[in-house]
């Protein structure tokens, strides 16, 4: 793993942070105009080819370029070993804003994003997801919740993965957050397998509350998959232990 020292650290000179700061102007100048154009990609292809796959491929496109253009790399540690195509809930940490678009430019395989029906009003980012493979859940309250819950289910099962945020917010750092509930439900709910994947080393790249980018390589790890064969509901809070332990794992092997 890259050994690197996290950006915006104590050991860094005054020029290296003005260099970082320049780069994350950079970095927010190209991800705002190529995701107005990707939008509208989105919006013309999933009008002809509705899937997850479309979706994917303009993601890949999406997320490659603005990494591409921004000095970043993303190396992937492929250990779940399914169909690209078959129907999976992966479920990943998040640490920051990269997140998003190295899971999009280099995780091989289709999906579309769980996201709450709030994400859908923001600017050209809800635009695309919207007409996408993606779903949305409602949590205005419970009712709603769970009609959202059955719906995206069987969007799952019809042959939609989902990608999932399991952390209730960004950890900024090499820890995990407390493990919501929601995506665990969606995943027994449908019924397919669920992949761990891994954010190791986003946080090394990019300091949010400082506005600090530097170039590198972002580690990503994709787990072996977890079977919820005959899974219900009463499995959940066993099931959000162990793939809290399964996502650790890369992080714990990280900083030994």
């Amino acid at each position: 793993m890259n050994r690197q020292t996290p950006v915006g650290s104590a050991s860094e000179s005054r020029f290296a942070t003005l260099v970082a700061r320049l780069h994350f102007v950079w970095f927010i100048i190209v991800a705002t105009l190529w995701t107005m154009v990707i939008a509208m990609v989105q919006l013309v292809t999933h009008g002809v080819y509705p899937t997850a796959r479309n979706f994917k491929r303009n993601a890949r496109v999406w997320g490659g370029v603005i990494l591409g253009l921004s000095g970043i790399r993303v190396h992937v540690t492929d250990r779940a070993g399914i169909d690209r195509d078959a129907p999976t809930v992966f479920i990943t940490n998040h640490q920051n804003l990269l997140d998003i678009l190295a899971l999009s430019a280099a995780l091989p395989y289709s999906f579309g994003f769980l996201a709450k029906t709030e994400l859908a009003r923001v600017p050209f980012l809800g635009f695309a997801i919207r007409n996408s493979a993606s779903v949305f859940i409602d949590r205005s309250n419970p009712r709603s919740a769970l009609r959202s819950l059955r719906k995206a289910g069987e969007r799952i099962r019809g042959g939609n993965s989902v990608l999932v945020f399991a952390e209730g917010t960004r950890s900024h750092g090499p820890h995990l957050q407390p493990l919501r509930k929601g995506g665990f439900a969606l995943a027994v709910e449908a019924g397919v397998p669920m992949v761990p994947v891994t954010i190791v080393d986003g946080y090394k790249l990019l300091h949010e509350g400082r506005r600090l980018l530097r170039g590198g390589v972002l580690h990503m790890v994709a787990g072996e998959p977890i079977s919820l064969e005959g899974k219900t509901r009463r499995d959940i809070p066993a099931l959000m232990e162990y793939v809290r332990e399964r996502l650790a794992e890369p992080l714990a092997a990280a900083s030994a």
